[in-house]
This record gives C-alpha cells, sequence and structure tokens, in this order.
C-alpha cells in the first residue's frame, strides 16, 4: 500500500527535556489532513505508525479531521533509549508531543493494543485535553500472553530463518485463519490479490519498509511495558465519572490480548461496545470499512455532545 498523499508535516520532537532523561529522546510524528476535529491514533507493540493507513487515509480525506500519528519510543524512526519502558512514560512522550503541537484540548485518541493502553495513562494523567477515547483490542489490566503468542513468536525469534516462514507465522497469529484464506472483500484488492494473506502480508511488506527495522533492545523494551501495564478499577471509574464519551472494540479471535480484556473494560466504563464476530487482533487493518465508520461516528457523536453541553453551560 502507497503511503497516504495526505501528508502536510513531519518531523521529530525531543521529549526528553525538562530533565527527563539525561539523553535526547527523539519521537517520529506526522501530522495528515487539514479538518477542524484533531485525532491522535497510538499504535501498538513493535509496529510503525504507518500501520494506521487505512484510518489516516479514510479520515484526512474526509475534510473534517486533522490525524497526527507517531512511533512510540523503541520503534520506526523514533529513538530507542536503553532500559525498560512502561506505558505512563510513552503516555507523557505522547502527551509532549501534544504540547508540541499546541493540542492542549478537544483531541480525539484512539489506540490499538499497546496503544490503548498507552492511551488509558494519557486520559488518566490529562483527562481535559481529550473529547473521546476509543480502545481497541487492549486491556487495562497486566496482559498475561497467550501460549499461541508465545508459541508464534518463539519460532519467529528463534526457530524460523527463511523470512517467509517468519511472516506467515506473524500474519497467522494476528488475523484469523479463515480471513486470511479469503478473497480480500475491497474489490479493487480483490482484483490485486488472491487471498487476504497476501493482501496483508504486502501490506506489512510496506510498512516496514518506510519504516526502520526495529532494535531488539527496543522490542524488549515495549514488550516489558506491555507486560507491566495495569490501569486499576479506581482509575477507570474515574475516567468513567468524568463523562469522556469511550468506544471499546474487540474481536472474538485474538491470540494477543485476550477479549475478556475488552470485556472487563465494558463492565466498569459502560462504554459503547462493539465486537467484531470472528476478527483477531489488528480489526483496523483486517476490517477498515466497518472500524473506519465506527470511529469517525464515535469522533462525531462525541463532538457533537461536547457542542450540545457548552451551549448549555451559556444558557
Amino acid at each position: 500500500m502507497a503511503p497516504p498523499s495526505t501528508l502536510v508535516e513531519k518531523g521529530h520532537v525531543d521529549v526528553a527535556k525538562n530533565g527527563r532523561e539525561s539523553k535526547p529522546v527523539n519521537i517520529y510524528y506526522e501530522k495528515h489532513g487539514y479538518g477542524p476535529e484533531k485525532v491522535l491514533l497510538v499504535m501498538g507493540l513493535s509496529t510503525p505508525c504507518s500501520a494506521w493507513d487505512f484510518q489516516v487515509d479514510y479520515l484526512a480525506r474526509s475534510g473534517k479531521y486533522t490525524v497526527v500519528i507517531f512511533d512510540n519510543r523503541g520503534m520506526g524512526h523514533s529513538d530507542s533509549p536503553l532500559g525498560i519502558y512502561s506505558t505512563s512514560q510513552m503516555a507523557k512522550d505522547a502527551l509532549i508531543l501534544l504540547d508540541h503541537l499546541g493540542w492542549t484540548k478537544n483531541v480525539h485518541i484512539n489506540g490499538v493494543s499497546m496503544g490503548g493502553m498507552i492511551s488509558l495513562e494519557m486520559v488518566d494523567a490529562a483527562p481535559d485535553r481529550f473529547s473521546s477515547l476509543t480502545l481497541t483490542s487492549t486491556t487495562a489490566k497486566r496482559n498475561i500472553p497467550t501460549w499461541a503468542a508465545i508459541s508464534a513468536l518463539s519460532k519467529i525469534a528463534l526457530f524460523y530463518n527463511d523470512p517467509r516462514d517468519k511472516l506467515i507465522t506473524a500474519m497467522e497469529l494476528v488475523y484469523p485463519q479463515k480471513w486470511l484464506s479469503q478473497k480480500p472483500e475491497n474489490p479493487s484488492k480483490a482484483a490485486e490479490y488472491d487471498t487476504n494473506l497476501e493482501m496483508a502480508s504486502a501490506n506489512f511488506i510496506s510498512h516496514v519498509r518506510r519504516s526502520r527495522l526495529q532494535p531488539l533492545h527496543g522490542n524488549l523494551a515495549q514488550a516489558v511495558a506491555c507486560l507491566t501495564h495495569s490501569v486499576s478499577d479506581q482509575r477507570l471509574l474515574k475516567i468513567k465519572s468524568s463523562g469522556l464519551p469511550v468506544l471499546v472494540i474487540t474481536g472474538t479471535w485474538d491470540n494477543l490480548v485476550r477479549p475478556q480484556y475488552s470485556f472487563h473494560l465494558k463492565k466498569v466504563l459502560d462504554p459503547r461496545f462493539e465486537l467484531f464476530e470472528g476478527s483477531g487482533h489488528a480489526i483496523p487493518e483486517e476490517q477498515p470499512d466497518r472500524y473506519n465508520a465506527l470511529i469517525d461516528d464515535h469522533f462525531s457523536c462525541a463532538t457533537g455532545s461536547v457542542a450540545t453541553t457548552s451551549s448549555s453551560a451559556k444558557l
């Protein structure tokens, strides 16, 4: 998939200033579109920000949104400082990025997987900045890896030498086997690829080529952040009491973050909840049409709710 032609700005921001860390930590970001509504998309573990291509293209071209994506520390064009990371640390990185952009309020934030963990920390730390929160395939609790994830990642790291074997194993970990074997639903994609496996593999290769190879210490540091992440029910209830519109999205076939964690978010946050029956971990790429329409509607409803509240306050 070619890079979106919606790009209007890109660069790096040093998030280690003011004594946070002894050396600079530069975080790479991109801004797409010119719309009045602000959207921050937060990516997950060991994945470049270009994996948001489907959402960036849809939202930026709508004319309603300006969209910012970025590489978390330890990934892509961002720096990978030595040491272990935490989701609260990466949340602070992203808040400093928002400061740099001047995005101090009315931001829609959407995080997938580890990005959802980071998003929870951001909203907990600075609730007044955000207009809505979307949590996709993520958790507030410590994420205990499934056996399928441990087995697949071990094969990729230790046993498989052929890059194609590694790629197929990764695809089978993230996407349902049934979906991988099917023809793409999009007519233009169906004309180009025989199966979703071919399409997803081509998208993955495109993202890798536009990024930089993740160093091993960056991968391990991000993994530690996921394994140690924890947002208590008390903190979740604080988010709920703020009245922030929340959307929780999960599939039913997820080897990386168990769907039960999303059901826990549903129980505590009482959010808008959308279940993608039969879908895997990477819903934004697996089911982009439904997903894009869903987040667009969530953002629009949240904006309308804020406008109504502001009008009532003036009266």
